[in-house]
């Protein structure tokens, strides 16, 4: 099984994040919503698109001014704090050494996310 949105019927979105609750509807023990560190650790392993994180993510990031990992189909790779890493159909493949990414090289649409997340 795939995880990347560019391959159809294998991806699915949800309102907020899921969390079981007892029947009185309050959290369980331990439980909790999670905070952008633990969503861009998850995108880091398992990266996404941009059009792919839904809404609700994006307003954890917003609100906590985190720029999450996002995937880069030109380059089948995670880019992430000014560093790119290959992706495989299992996702970041992290014995690989992230490479620093060169926004004056980046080529198109990416040129423009990479200089707004890592500047230049």
């Amino acid at each position: 099984m795939s995880i990347f949105p560019d391959r159809p019927g294998q991806l699915q979105f949800f309102d907020e994040e899921r969390l079981e609750r007892d029947p009185d509807g309050h959290w369980y023990p331990g439980e909790h919503a999670s905070d952008a560190r633990v969503w861009a650790e998850e995108l880091l392993h398992f990266p996404r698109t941009v059009d792919n994180i839904p809404s609700w993510m994006w307003d954890i990031f917003k609100a906590e001014d985190v720029a999450p990992p996002l995937y880069n189909p030109e380059f089948n790779s995670v880019d992430w704090k000014n560093r790119r890493r290959p992706v495989t159909d299992r996702g970041t493949d992290f014995t690989v050494e992230p490479t620093v990414i060169d926004p004056s090289l980046e080529p198109g649409v990416f040129a423009k996310i990479g200089k707004k997340l890592f500047g230049g």
